[in-house]
């Protein structure tokens, strides 16, 4: 039993449901050279020989990271080559150029075809100062969600389950929409943006249960005591500093668990979306920082 909740754990750190059809998205992990292993989930479409996408980097974890993608695929040579050209979110204490990209070396593939894929990258920083080296390992998540159905059906097959493990295959599709970008209390996640300005927008995605929040700009109150519904709250900020700090307060709980409220961050290039998770009194923050 044991290994089979673990097993949905994995199978929900990979699931996704809210991003665009249009992209290719495989899930797997990084290998470092020192043999560290994270959690690494690429999403990039082609465009004859251009590869535009972004990746997530420690997907669920305290230094999760999404970076924008940019490569060159080879279609008479069956070639794919990508690398990271600069952080829209992260989790991590570290300023854009502090950050180690990846640069992932050709690869055999074939677009719309290659359900896994391996190979070695170099790390850089912006300046090109090498950083780490190592090995990446991906799976098409189609075929990750393929396998899922096909264990969800021998769950709900065997009499040796019980029904409450039933229930956790069978509701798999509403917990993926769980699988935001988590803001937990006391944390900080830093956004990068070149524009002058963004919209910060509040809005309940699952069953309204009366939470409250309240919203702090630069220390402040922008918004308070604000009861969280299905219709969107849109905030304009203007970003007249290097760095605009956003604080979330959780003032109550609803009827259902913890205050959750979904947030997303549109400054016109980058649309991030995330979700509270959060008790009475605590607060978690967003610290925009201009490029």
């Amino acid at each position: 039993m044991k290994h089979l909740l673990a097993f949905v754990i994995i199978i929900l750190l990979f699931n996704s449901s809210m991003f665009s059809q249009n992209f290719e998205e495989y899930a797997g992990a990084i290998k470092l050279s020192d043999t560290a292993i994270i959690t690494y989930k690429v999403f990039f479409k082609i465009d004859k020989s251009k590869v535009t996408g972004y990746s997530l980097t420690d997907l669920g974890g305290e230094h999760e990271t999404k970076s924008n993608l940019v490569g060159f695929y080879d279609a008479n040579k069956n070639k794919l080559s990508f690398k990271e050209v600069g952080i829209v979110y992260t989790k991590s204490i570290i300023t854009q150029n502090d950050f180690c990209h990846i640069h992932f070396d050709p690869v055999n593939y074939k677009a719309g075809k290659t359900s896994y894929f391996k190979g070695t990258f170099k790390g850089r920083y912006n300046d090109g100062q090498e950083c780490i080296d190592g090995e990446i390992f991906l799976n098409s998540v189609e075929k990750i969600n393929s396998r899922m159905e096909k264990v969800t059906k021998k769950v709900n097959r065997s009499n040796r389950i019980n029904d409450s493990i039933k229930d956790k295959f069978n509701n798999l599709k509403i917990m993926e929409s769980l699988s935001l970008n988590m803001l937990k209390a006391d944390r900080v996640l830093s956004v990068f943006s070149e524009s002058n300005s963004i919209n910060l927008e509040i809005f309940d995605g699952g069953q309204e249960d009366g939470d409250v929040i309240s919203v702090k700009i630069n220390g402040h109150t922008v918004l308070e005591h604000f009861t969280i519904s299905s219709k969107r709250k849109i905030i304009p900020i203007k970003l007249l500093h290097n760095k605009t700090s956003i604080e979330l307060i959780a003032q109550t709980v609803g009827t259902i668990s913890t205050n959750t409220a979904v947030i997303e961050i549109n400054d016109g290039k980058n649309n991030i979306r995330a979700l509270t998770n959060l008790k009475v009194g605590e607060s978690t923050k967003i610290d925009v920082l201009k490029l």
